[in-house]
């Protein structure tokens, strides 16, 4: 309850003095956390210039996490340099990830004859190279685990020989972020400060560690099972949706009975994007090729495909808290996908906080009680999160973890019958 407290505090926060208020409040100051908030009453933008005009720009392909650049950061070590009168000064990793069509597209832009500026996709490449960023393809393996067979005897030259395109990628995406940004900047020419053997070495090693290490099995099958929940949870919001002509608040308060009886866990920002789409179906472009009487014959698929797109921002927030190369991390995304952005702008984060056993929690400027009440829908926060209501998730939770892909199944054919009708 008092983390509860907090969190709206930081959610209604404008101005730094806001934030730290909240914090001493709680007594968090005295344990190990991280906090990052969005201020409107706050001009410090400490994000690089060509990343707030990649940010802002619907001609690029280019999502942020935060719906701010206006950034306040804090955490325990922070506040003790402040209180002792020290000079603050605390690196910051500018991260960028890449979903499957941009690990391809880099690969074209690193293997082609010429680099055409006037294409969009280029373009956004080269402007990115110009500034010193890191870049993560965690998610575009995440993304490609379907394609892997994690239960087979792990042999490198193997998977190699049947996973071609994805090893191709990689060795570019080692040799893209090698390239002498000093030089491109100056001639637009490309020199890399690596061999391609080092770059082939160095991709045979991530794929090694994340393929064949019990501890990357393990990160893999953590967010494996996150996307069949989201799969899981897309069906219902689409058997909700197409099963009546309830009006939205109605079928919010049979999502939130499906997720309690069916997922077994509760999931904020899945709650607010399916009301919106509840609200008006036909602006939902994400949802928009499925329909009454359609093709059922690759459903499953496309929804699975969807599915990724839901679970960037958790990927995102895994990485905040996890890894990093500056005190704080902060993530960017470049993809193609309309869907994805629409999910971003429409979930619009104001911060983050997360400490060692905690989070990362994200913090919208209005909470999920505040939204539901505004939009007329009246949900009974006590009783879903009840204790009897939190252990009764617990226990489907890990009984889905067993037969997810069995109850999977089984929803989706209900949904199919639904579209039929």
């Amino acid at each position: 309850m008092e983390l509860e407290k907090l969190l709206f505090l930081l959610s209604k926060a404008e101005q730094p003095n806001h934030v730290l208020f909240s914090l001493n409040i709680y007594g968090i100051t005295s344990r190990k956390f991280k906090t990052i908030v969005a201020l409107v009453n706050y001009d410090k933008d400490i994000i690089p210039n060509q990343l707030s005009n990649l940010a802002r720009s619907d001609a690029h392909d280019f999502v942020s996490y935060f719906s701010s650049e206006n950034l306040f950061f804090v955490d325990e070590k922070l506040l003790e340099e402040i209180n002792d009168g020290k000079s603050v000064d605390f690196p910051l990793d500018y991260s960028i990830m890449v979903d499957s069509n941009y690990a391809s597209y880099i690969h074209r832009f690193i293997n082609a004859d010429t680099i055409d500026f006037n294409n969009n996709v280029f373009n956004t490449i080269s402007i990115l190279l110009k500034e010193r960023f890191n870049y993560d393809y965690w998610f575009y393996l995440l993304e490609n685990y379907k394609d892997t067979s994690l239960h087979m005897e792990f042999d490198l030259q193997i998977f190699i020989k049947e996973h071609q395109d994805l090893h191709s990628n990689l060795v570019s995406l080692e040799l893209f972020k090698s390239i002498d940004i000093d030089e491109f900047k100056d001639s637009n020419r490309i020199i890399y400060t690596i061999s391609k053997e080092q770059a082939v070495n160095n991709a045979n090693k991530l794929i090694e560690d994340l393929y064949c290490s019990e501890s990357g099995k393990e990160f893999l099958n953590q967010f494996i099972f996150i996307q069949k929940q989201m799969t899981l949870i897309l069906i219902g919001i689409l058997k909700i949706n197409f099963k009546s002509g309830k009006n939205a608040a109605k079928k919010v308060s049979e999502l939130f009975e499906y997720m309690n009886e069916i997922v077994g866990a509760y999931f904020d920002r899945e709650m607010i994007l399916a009301h919106k789409y509840f609200n008006k179906p036909g602006g939902f472009r994400i949802f928009s090729k499925i329909q009454k009487r359609g093709k059922t014959s690759d459903l499953l698929k496309k929804i699975e495909n969807i599915s990724w797109d839901f679970i960037v921002p958790r990927v995102m927030e895994y990485f905040m808290k996890n890894v990093g190369e500056g005190r704080f991390y902060l993530p960017f995304f470049l993809s193609h996908d309309r869907g994805l952005k629409d999910i971003m702008d429409l979930y619009k984060v104001k911060g983050v906080f997360f400490n060692e056993e905690i989070g990362p929690l994200p913090l919208t400027s209005e909470t999920n009680v505040e939204y539901f009440e505004k939009e007329g829908c009246t949900i009974d926060f006590e009783f879903y999160f009840s204790n009897e209501n939190k252990q009764k998730r617990a226990r489907i939770l890990k009984r889905n973890r067993q037969s997810v892909e069995e109850l999977i199944q089984k929803e989706f054919q209900e949904l199919v019958e639904i579209l039929g009708n």
